[in-house]
């Protein structure tokens, strides 16, 4: 790895002249923090050393489907509104859309007609899980 030494700048300048560390990330795409005069942190700027693909935000992979059917499991009569539904997939990174988002409840609410078989949508816009003794 190449270092130039006008990267290598001493962490206290972060606070003193914040500008002047990222003008040097802007330069050089990264800067090396110094405490104690030994390398302590790397600053990185985004476009120099990942590509979209390696930067994604991960989630457990699970399809939304899947993720609603845990979660509805779990809950007592196994029915929840569609937005608290949402929030607790989000909160528990069971799915996540590609962008890093939570699925917004009208995608949670128009899943439930792509699987008739395991979800009902009930009035109030909540949606209960259909459990395989009910059939």
């Amino acid at each position: 790895m190449n270092i130039k030494l006008d990267s290598l700048i001493p962490f206290d300048d972060l606070q003193s002249d914040l500008q002047h560390v990222f003008s040097i990330v802007e330069k050089n795409g990264k800067v090396i923090l110094l405490k104690n005069n030994k390398p302590a942190y790397v600053i990185l700027k985004h476009d120099s050393y990942f590509d979209d693909a390696s930067f994604r935000i991960s989630s457990n992979n699970l399809k939304l489907h899947e993720a609603m059917k845990i979660v509805l499991s779990e809950t007592g009569n196994h029915t929840l509104h569609a937005s608290k539904l949402a929030d607790e997939i989000f909160e528990r990174r069971l799915y996540l859309k590609k962008n890093g988002e939570k699925a917004h409840y009208t995608q949670i609410r128009a899943r439930c007609g792509h699987y008739p078989e395991l979800f009902q949508a009930l009035p109030g816009n909540y949606i209960k899980l259909i459990e395989a003794n009910e059939e």
